[in-house]
């Protein structure tokens, strides 16, 4: 049965042909094992490894600046077309993100002049009394920044605050703003404001935003006062009366 089996083998097929054979099948098997070795296993955390070490510290030193004005018209453009109407919010919010400069630092004040900002345009005024000057407006609403360190273990290293803005009024404005620092560092950095994907930046303010912007860039917070008063002067105008 073998030596039927060989001569078989011989008259369907020439040395040849055999060779072919074997040489595209090893080929193919060569070919299938690269690519495994190269899909995952050491041979693809290595490369990896060193794509990286090559590629990120390039892509840190580079200078983008250039191409910011040509993304600023592009954004500009997409947020201002009819076909984006419903997703305007997300994409001035990732254009905010994209564009603006990252500040270095900030002093703790001028958040707390931002929060305020931020507060005179949404602030409730139910219940507050119409005054009379140059016409009628608000009575102003009284608010304070306060500082609280955070108790810590004698053995950590970790510093933590947190930053408070309230006001009595409209407690839904009130905020709590968490920021830590090492022994090693003399500024603080805003701690992580907790996932946000590009669904979520249809719901955040221009206060949120700047927030955000501060904690990815990393930005040092100024600690130039412990506590701060500060006055909210509603924008809403009080309806005319005519009794």
């Amino acid at each position: 049965m073998k030596e039927e089996l060989l001569k078989m083998a011989q008259e369907c097929l020439s040395e040849e042909e055999v060779k072919e054979i074997l040489k595209k099948k090893f080929k193919e098997s060569i070919e299938s094992a690269i690519e495994s070795a190269f899909r995952w296993g050491k041979v693809e955390s290595a490369l990896k490894k060193k794509i990286d070490e090559v590629m990120v510290p390039y892509i840190e030193k580079y200078d983008f600046s250039e191409y910011l004005p040509k993304l600023d018209t592009v954004l500009t453009e997409i947020v201002n077309s009819d076909a984006c109407i419903e997703n305007k919010k997300i994409l001035e919010n990732f254009k905010e993100l994209s564009i603006k400069q990252e500040e270095k630092e900030m002093k703790v004040t001028d958040l707390f002049d931002a929060w305020i900002a931020m507060c005179e345009k949404k602030i409730s005024t139910t219940g507050l009394e119409v005054e009379f000057g140059d016409g009628p407006y608000y009575e102003s609403v009284s608010c304070e920044m306060i500082i609280e360190e955070r108790e810590r273990s004698t053995w950590s290293s970790l510093h933590r605050a947190v930053i408070i803005f309230e006001n009595e009024h409209d407690e839904e404005l009130n905020m709590e703003i968490p920021i830590s620092k090492w022994d090693f560092e003399k500024e603080y950095t805003l701690d992580s404001l907790g996932c946000v994907d590009i669904k979520s930046l249809r719901y955040l303010g221009e206060f949120d935003m700047l927030l955000l912007r501060l904690q990815r860039s990393g930005t040092k917070i100024i600690i130039n006062e412990m506590e701060a008063d500060g006055e909210i002067c509603p924008e809403e105008e009080p309806e005319a009366s005519f009794s």
